[in-house]
C-alpha cells in the first residue's frame, strides 16, 4: 500500500488522549511512532501475512500442497494475534489474522498412484488497531505425479486464484486535526480528502513441489511458490505505478522415525520467504511422538525466525485432528515496545476420513512439518 505523506504521518495512530499531559502524549507518540513506522515498512514493501505454524495452512504456503494428504477433505483454521502488549486505542490487538482452507481429493479410483486436488481458502488480515482490513479469497487445483513405482514419490504442480479486497476504517483512526487542548476530539475534521473506498484486485500464485518416502523410516519434502505472480496493482490513491511485490517461498524439510516400535519422529524443517526488500528466514525442529493409542499423539517444537522472534510449538493428534498452539518471543528492533512478546498462534487441521491410501501399496508420504 502506498500512501500520501499527510496519510502516512498520521494513519493508524493507536492512543487516545483525554488530556493535554505532555508526557503521556510523549511517551503514547513514541510508542505510536515504533508502531507506525512497523506497519509502515510491511506496507511500502508490500510484505504478506504469514504463520509461525506453516505447515498448518499448507494451501495458504503453497498451491501444490492442494489434496496432497491421506484421506477424503481436509480442512484448516489458524489464527494469529500479534504484538498484544502494545497499547491500542480500543483494547485490542495491532495485528490479528484469520485463515481457513479445505481441499480435498477428486477422482482418487481413477488415477492410481496420481493425484488430483482442489481446494478453497479465506483469510481476514486486521492491522494497525484494525484500521486496516484485508480479505482474501482464493480457489486452488493440483495434480500430483507419481514418479516411483509403488507411488513413494510425487511430483506436484498446483496454481490458485482469486480476488483481494482491502479497506481503511477512518473510524478507527486518529488524526493530527482532531487533537485540541483537551486531548482528542473525533468531531473535529480530519483533513484528509481520502474517502474510504476499498480496493478489489485479482491474484494468482503458483507451486512445485516433491515429496519422497524412499525408506519407511526416512522421507523428505521440499517446494517452491510465487505469490502475486501478475503483480497487481495495489493503491488506495489510484496510483497506477504502485504494485505488488511478488513473493518467494521455498520450503523444505525430512521426518527421521526412531526409537522403540518407531514411536519418536523428527523433523528438520526450514522456510524461506522474499519479498521485495523483505526476507525472512525460519529453521527449526518439530519432534512428534506416538502413544500406545495409535489415535493418540503428541508433538512439539522449537523454531527461529532470523532477527525477528523465536517460536515455541505444542500441539496433540487426537483421531482425525491436529490441534496446536505457538507463541513467538519477539528479539526484534519493536521489543521495547512489544516487551519482547510476539505472538500466540492457534491451528487446527481436520482430515474427514484419514487413513492410507488403499489404492497404492505403500501410504503416501504427506509432510506434517
Amino acid at each position: 500500500m502506498q500512501a500520501k505523506p499527510s496519510l502516512v504521518v498520521k494513519i493508524l495512530r493507536p492512543f487516545q488522549l483525554k488530556s493535554l499531559n505532555y508526557n503521556l502524549i510523549f511517551n503514547g507518540m513514541k510508542n505510536a511512532l515504533t508502531l507506525l513506522l512497523t506497519i509502515f515498512v510491511g506496507c511500502s514493501f508490500a510484505q504478506d501475512i504469514h504463520f509461525s505454524q506453516y505447515w498448518a495452512a499448507p494451501v495458504a504456503m503453497n498451491p501444490a500442497y492442494t489434496g496432497k494428504f491421506n484421506g477424503l477433505f481436509r480442512a484448516t483454521f489458524n489464527y494469529r494475534n500479534q504484538w498484544f502488549t502494545i497499547p491500542t486505542m480500543n483494547s485490542g490487538s495491532p495485528y490479528q489474522t484469520f485463515q481457513a482452507s479445505i481441499d480435498g481429493n477428486v477422482l482418487p479410483t481413477s488415477l492410481g498412484n496420481n493425484r488430483l486436488g482442489i481446494g478453497g481458502m479465506f483469510f481476514n488480515d486486521k492491522a494497525g488497531n484494525g484500521a486496516l482490513q484485508t480479505n482474501t479469497g482464493m480457489l486452488s487445483i493440483a495434480y500430483h505425479q507419481s514418479v516411483s513405482q509403488y507411488g513413494r514419490s510425487h511430483l506436484s504442480f498446483g496454481i490458485q486464484a482469486g480476488v483481494v479486497n482491502k479497506r481503511i476504517n477512518f473510524q478507527d483512526l486518529i488524526f493530527e486535526t482532531q487533537l485540541d487542548k483537551y486531548g482528542w476530539n473525533p468531531s473535529l475534521p480530519n483533513g484528509e480528502q481520502y474517502g474510504g473506498k476499498s480496493i478489489l484486485y485479482p491474484d494468482v500464485t503458483i507451486g512445485a513441489a516433491f515429496t519422497s518416502r524412499p525408506k519407511d523410516r526416512f522421507a523428505f519434502n521440499f517446494g517452491y511458490s510465487l505469490h502475486h505472480v501478475a503483480s497487481p496493482r495495489e493503491s488506495f490513491i489510484g496510483d497506477q505505478n504502485n504494485r505488488l511485490a511478488r513473493r518467494h517461498v521455498v520450503q523444505g524439510g525430512c521426518e527421521i522415525t526412531v526409537g522403540y516400535q518407531d514411536q519418536w519422529t523428527i523433523s528438520p524443517v526450514f522456510l524461506f520467504m522474499m519479498q521485495s526488500f523483505a526476507q525472512m528466514y525460519n529453521l527449526g525442529v518439530g519432534v512428534n511422538y506416538q502413544t500406545a493409542n495409535e489415535n493418540i499423539g503428541v508433538y512439539g517444537g522449537a523454531f527461529y525466525r532470523v532477527k525477528d522472534a523465536a517460536v515455541l510449538n505444542l500441539g496433540v493428534d487426537v483421531y482425525n485432528a491436529r490441534i496446536g498452539i505457538s507463541y513467538d518471543m519477539n528479539h526484534s528492533d519493536l521489543r521495547g515496545a512489544s516487551k519482547a512478546q510476539g505472538a500466540v498462534e492457534l491451528a487446527i487441521v481436520y482430515i474427514f476420513k484419514k487413513q492410507n491410501d488403499p489404492y497404492i501399496q505403500y501410504p503416501s508420504y504427506c509432510p506434517k512439518f
